[in-house]
């Protein structure tokens, strides 16, 4: 920004020190020609002090009244100068249309004021220079507007100055059919930066969006896009990106969606502020999803598991029975496990429909307790655990067993190998085979649990 002000403030300086020339030679020469010269660089002195002052503002970082920074101070001054080029542009054709009705002007045309257009010319293309070269690396609209505006002034200078060489050669017309040229030349640049601006300061889409919107798709876990909005303000991208996720995604999953999101659009808008919300999806989630959603967003559940819904043909009519365990804190009273239940109930029920009978298991949330490893010690429950999982067909090997003893419970678990292709309702089905071979073979073991690698 430091740069922006330094190029803008010598151009206001530089502007200054010709408006007061331009009006000089205008008193003494009362050529039409230097006039409306001196009356553009009135109007860019203006502009140019909008400018200063709004890079200045847009320079400003975000605060607690505009959280999304300054920005768009720039395009409300490159939008106020598009208004100041038209007003002049109108004054430049009104003036033009004059001079051909009347058959042409009085202009004198003396050699200093040709020296006069002819630097102005040359200092207004140096400073064209300088503005583009700044607006192009600090990325600000209200630069290049500002170089558009002198561009206007460079093409009257020029404009002038032929129409002064003619008018010097006895063409008094060559004035106004000049200008009226660069009248529609500069007037159709000046629409579109104006639009330009209008866009930023309207929050119209960029082009962005849909780039956006497919980024956000492709992120790992993201079922849906379902809504993008994106807003410019200079020369950064804001995106509000709304997702669908199943209705079982834990929040810190969430979150890792929400980076990967971030990731995937930064990939194709750099630098872009993402903020992601993630949705649980609705309508294409099963019955059995649907119901344990329902059941984790009740107040006092920890964890929701073994989720079953059976459905049931009754004259005519389908009705669903959910089962499932719920895990709250431990400390809770069998009356507050009770209210529990009912609120676990009321929410599975709201969420499947009236035709539904729940029943809930409440468990208490385990804690962290002191184990000792008695596997060395329990060879027989070792051997049993390899020979029931090397009885099943889809298991190819049993190579790791571990026997836990906590608070006077066993707990076992196995290691298995499987098929890479092994379905998972084969691979569950065999695992709890294994299981109930363990627990009628020893009472005393309690928690088992086969893990599956592949080959």
């Amino acid at each position: 920004m430091r740069r922006t002000e330094r190029v803008v403030l010598v151009s206001l300086l530089v502007t200054l020190v010709l408006v007061v020339l331009k009006f000089v030679v205008w008193r003494s020469t009362s050529s039409l020609a230097v006039l409306s010269q001196a009356l553009d660089s009135v109007v860019d002195l203006v502009a140019l002090g909008l400018l200063l002052m709004g890079v200045r503002v847009a320079a400003k970082p975000a605060d607690s009244s505009h959280h999304y920074g300054h920005a768009k101070a720039e395009n409300l001054v490159a939008f106020t100068q598009t208004l100041f080029i038209g007003l002049a542009m109108g004054v430049i054709a009104v003036q033009a249309v004059r001079e051909l009705a009347a058959g042409g002007g009085g202009a004198e045309a003396p050699v200093y004021a040709l020296v006069l257009l002819g630097s102005s010319a040359l200092i207004d293309a140096v400073r064209i220079w300088f503005l583009i070269s700044a607006g192009k690396s600090e990325g600000s609209a209200a630069l290049m507007a500002g170089a558009l505006n002198i561009a206007g002034d460079l093409g009257t200078a020029l404009v002038a100055l032929v129409s002064l060489l003619f008018v010097r050669a006895g063409h008094q017309s060559a004035d106004a059919v000049g200008a009226l040229l660069l009248v529609v030349f500069v007037a159709a640049a000046g629409v579109r930066v104006g639009k330009r601006s209008v866009d930023v300061l309207m929050d119209r889409a960029p082009g962005a969006i849909e780039a956006i919107r497919a980024a956000a798709a492709k992120a790992p876990g993201v079922t849906e896009a379902r809504r993008v909005r994106v807003r410019g303000s200079g020369n950064r991208l804001f995106a509000d990106v709304t997702v669908a996720a199943g209705r079982t995604t834990s929040l810190e999953r969430a979150h890792d969606i929400a980076e990967a999101v971030e990731q995937k659009i930064a990939e194709v808008a750099p630098g872009a502020d993402v903020v992601v919300h993630v949705e649980p999806t609705s309508e294409t989630s099963g019955l059995g999803e649907r119901a344990h959603g329902a059941a984790t967003r009740t107040e006092g559940v920890h964890e929701v598991h073994n989720v079953v819904v059976h459905a049931f043909q009754e004259d005519g009519k389908t009705s669903l029975h959910v089962t499932l365990h719920a895990k709250s804190d431990p400390g809770i009273s069998v009356q507050e496990a009770h209210n529990l239940s009912e609120r676990i109930e009321r929410s599975v029920t709201a969420e499947l429909g009236e035709d539904v009978r729940v029943d809930t298991h409440i468990e208490p949330l385990s804690r962290t307790s002191l184990g000792t490893d008695v596997t060395a010690g329990r060879p027989d429950i070792v051997k049993r655990a390899e020979d029931l999982a090397l009885e099943e067909p889809d298991v190819l090997d049993c190579h790791e067993v571990l026997i836990t003893s906590v608070d006077g419970e066993l707990s076992l678990v196995a290691h298995v190998r499987g098929r890479n292709s092994l379905p998972l309702d084969r691979m569950h089905d065999a695992a709890n085979r294994i299981e109930k071979g363990l627990h009628a073979a020893f009472p005393e073991v309690g928690s088992v649990l086969i893990h599956f690698e592949p080959a």
